[in-house]
């Protein structure tokens, strides 16, 4: 612990150093990412089912149906919509509502009196079903619509033509930006170790690189979170106002997104108060997060605002699923299924042990408290997605929690990781290989490895030798566990839907 922190200082004190270490990673993190996206497309077009939630298709259908007209629509469930879904002279054209055979426009508002609403027949992966198009869609923002979109036309006329393969390739786009925006917050807060760690656990872990291939606000929102987290941070060493001006645009965007996003705004203030700031100075952040943030309200307002307020109603008093909540998202993601693993509870346990140094992890505690408040205020239907939004805080702080059991290798540091991280490692990338007389020998032989670790941590001492030994084991343990991740991956991808029964969740 000693020699880390001389390290950091050193570092510090000889920005030629960092800058070199950071091009450096930085090149390493970028190769990585060139090496893990073949593996990231594996089955991305079917893996995970695209039938399972509507949403994915639903933010494409809004986002191109926006372009088209300026009037977003889709489908939705929502009692707001449903009060004029027996009105006359309703028709579909392309992927808009017409009324008496005019399309809509901005222009025609007052014609429409929004809501309308249809029911089509097509085929969205199921067979033939009937689906409510509604329009204004606005329960939600189409804005993260229009990044999944980028792959699908603009002119498409039917609501099949959005085709999976278009917006889960652009998610996985995303993601790879993600991971170098997790590599990059992760290296200004705890420097290259850590940073490096955080991105390949991210790329690698099965449940991250399945969460990250669904076209949801979710997984646009993050990247936006991380990117205004950084430019907090870079604000914090070099205090220029434009970095605060970045900051609240990133903000905005998060807010933009999705209502959740409102976090990041509250957050930002939170660090900034932490970080000391006058408030004269607060307002280079706050307002252009504002501005940017409540544009999309402005709009849905201006199109209906009595529709507005119906819907944020039918929202907020939507079934509650309980005060387990919070429970039920932290020890595992409950997508449909996905595999049963440890590395999303070790996020939240490594995030604990953070919180007792409050001011060298400030930014990554603030985060996620305000994250959680906010999910535990909006989050009345406990839908797998929602806490994905913790995803930026447990990865990187997971990542730490690698770079320091490397010094640190004391037993309940060694044993957390062997309990959660190393477990479902071994069993998905070396159990599922081999059979049970070989796992359990080998299981034995690691769990006497790690017991070995922790005696020699007490040992040290005595024989400072044991010192280097304990490393140069551990890091032959990670190096196992990064590929055994791989091997694990590829073995999941391939045995989708037939995993073993005791270890997926059925949705």
């Amino acid at each position: 612990m000693i020699l880390r922190q001389a390290q950091d200082k050193k570092m510090k004190n000889n920005p030629s150093i960092n800058l070199l270490i950071f091009f450096l990673s930085t090149l390493l993190v970028l190769c990585l990412s060139w090496h893990f996206f073949p593996r990231k497309m594996l089955g991305v077009s079917h893996i995970p089912r695209t039938t399972d939630i509507m949403d994915e298709k639903d933010y494409i259908w809004m986002a191109k149906s926006f372009l088209q007209t300026g009037i977003p629509t889709g489908w939705s469930n929502l009692e707001a919509y449903k009060k004029n879904l027996k009105r006359k002279d309703i028709g579909i054209s392309g992927l808009s509502i017409t009324y008496k055979g005019e399309r809509p426009s901005l222009n025609n508002i007052g014609k429409f009196a929004y809501p309308i609403s249809a029911v089509v027949e097509v085929d969205v992966g199921k067979g033939l079903e009937q689906i409510l198009i509604v329009q204004p869609l606005i329960d939600h923002s189409f804005f993260s619509g229009l990044i999944f979109g980028l792959n699908t036309p603009n002119d498409i006329k039917t609501y099949p033509e959005v085709k999976p393969e278009q917006y889960r390739d652009a998610a996985i786009k995303v993601s790879l930006i993600t991971g170098l925006l997790i590599f990059i917050l992760g290296f200004l807060l705890y420097g290259p170790l850590a940073a490096v760690f955080s991105f390949i656990i991210y790329s690698t872990v099965t449940i991250y690189v399945l969460g990250s291939r669904y076209a949801m606000t979710e997984n646009v929102l993050i990247p936006f979170t991380l990117a205004s987290l950084i430019f907090l941070v870079l604000y914090r060493n070099y205090h220029r106002s434009i970095l605060l001006i970045l900051g609240g645009i990133f903000a905005g965007l998060a807010l933009m997104t999705k209502d959740s996003g409102i976090a990041m705004i509250l957050a930002g203030v939170l660090i900034l108060f932490s970080y000391k700031i006058q408030l004269r100075r607060l307002m280079f952040f706050l307002i252009p997060a504002v501005i940017i943030g409540f544009l999309y309200y402005l709009y849905v307002l201006y199109i209906s605002s009595q529709l507005f307020w119906e819907v944020f109603l039918n929202n907020v008093s939507r079934g509650f699923f309980g005060p387990l909540n919070f429970l039920e998202s932290f020890y595992r993601l409950r997508f449909a299924g996905f595999p049963y693993e440890a590395y999303w509870i070790f996020g939240f346990i490594a995030l604990f042990f953070l919180m007792f140094e409050f001011e060298k992890n400030r930014e990554l505690i603030i985060g996620f408290v305000v994250n959680l408040i906010i999910f535990l205020f909006f989050g009345g239907l406990n839908y797998p997605w929602y806490p994905l939004v913790f995803l930026p805080y447990t990865v990187i702080a997971s990542g730490v929690f690698v770079r320091d059991l490397l010094t640190d290798q004391s037993p309940i540091r060694l044993g957390i990781f062997f309990l959660f991280p190393f477990s479902s490692t071994l069993y998905w990338g070396y159990n599922v290989f081999h059979d049970s007389a070989t796992n359990l020998l080998v299981y034995r032989f690691f769990l006497l490895i790690f017991l070995l670790l922790a005696s020699a941590r007490l040992l040290r001492n005595k024989w400072p030798i044991l010192k280097y030994v304990s490393l140069v084991a551990l890091l032959v343990v990670l190096w196992k566990v990064y590929q055994w991740n791989i091997y694990g991956f590829q073995y999941i991808i391939a045995n989708w839907g037939k995993l073993p029964e005791g270890f997926f969740l059925k949705f």
